[in-house]
């Protein structure tokens, strides 16, 4: 009788073990669906985010490029009829008109010029500071409406003809173009001291002045006329944005998640 009972209870246990079996195989099952879900949202929520930081440089890029637009024509409209410029938007440059500043070889301003470096001061200092971090943090009223982009640097640059020199000054067109852009500079400060201590917004001096000689030619040609269109000061307007390799990088994140 013992012996049927036992019997009995163990073949009553089969199907018990294979309910325990099929329960531990759905238990898995789901654990891994549930893991994968997980993965999956946050897979997606990365793919967002990054998506998200593209928009918002690529935003502030296109901020900063009209902000630099709008820089050059309020400069530019501000010195109409009497400093002539031209504008490069691709380039973020005002270049100011060929011997306009500086006699041919020399960098001692025309007597006649220092109005016209004085009306430039004035209008960088009514420009740059919507830009920049300013020595007066008040807000200006000519500053309402303007685009958010924010100034990084502005170069002063100096450029000469190939013509090569070589004098007890200048031993080279390098020394001469970097002569004329410091001379610009120190009228520029003199007349608005207040352009002297702009800065970005790390707290760098925002002006800086740099000299290329005739390794920058705007025309290629031996003209005179072309002579005298690569005598010229340049202001180059540098804005903050972010650097292309963390946009491409970016870029790649965003590439890479899509492919997996």
């Amino acid at each position: 009788m013992r012996r049927a009972m036992a019997a009995a209870g163990r073949r009553g246990a089969r199907p018990s073990e294979g309910g325990d079996y099929f329960a531990s195989m759905t238990d898995l099952m789901l654990g891994l669906i549930f893991i994968f879900i997980i993965m999956l949202v946050g897979f997606a929520m990365n793919l967002h985010n990054a998506e998200s930081r593209i928009i918002s440089t690529t935003d502030k890029q296109n901020e900063a490029t009209l902000a630099r637009r709008d820089m050059l024509h309020d400069v530019a409209r501000i010195l109409k009829g009497v400093l002539p410029v031209t504008i490069d938007e691709e380039n973020g440059t005002l270049q100011l008109g060929g011997d306009v500043l500086f006699p041919q070889g020399a960098a001692d301003a025309y007597p006649d010029a220092l109005p016209k470096l004085k009306l430039l001061a004035h209008a960088l200092d009514l420009v740059l500071p919507c830009y920049a971090v300013a020595a007066d943090p008040h807000p200006l009223a000519q500053c309402a409406g303007k685009h958010k982009g924010r100034l990084d640097a502005v170069y002063i640059e100096g450029h000469s003809d190939s013509m090569p020199i070589r004098n007890l000054r200048f031993k080279n067109n390098w020394d001469l173009s970097a002569a004329r852009a410091s001379e610009t500079f120190k009228h520029l400060v003199a007349d608005d001291p207040a352009l002297a201590k702009l800065a970005n917004d790390r707290g760098e001096r925002l002006i800086g002045v740099s000299g290329y000689g005739a390794t920058r030619p705007v025309d290629e040609s031996k003209s005179a006329a072309g002579m005298q269109r690569n005598r010229r000061i340049e202001l180059r307007f540098i804005m903050a944005t972010a650097e292309k390799p963390e946009l491409d990088h970016m870029i790649s994140e965003v590439g890479d998640a899509r492919s997996r």
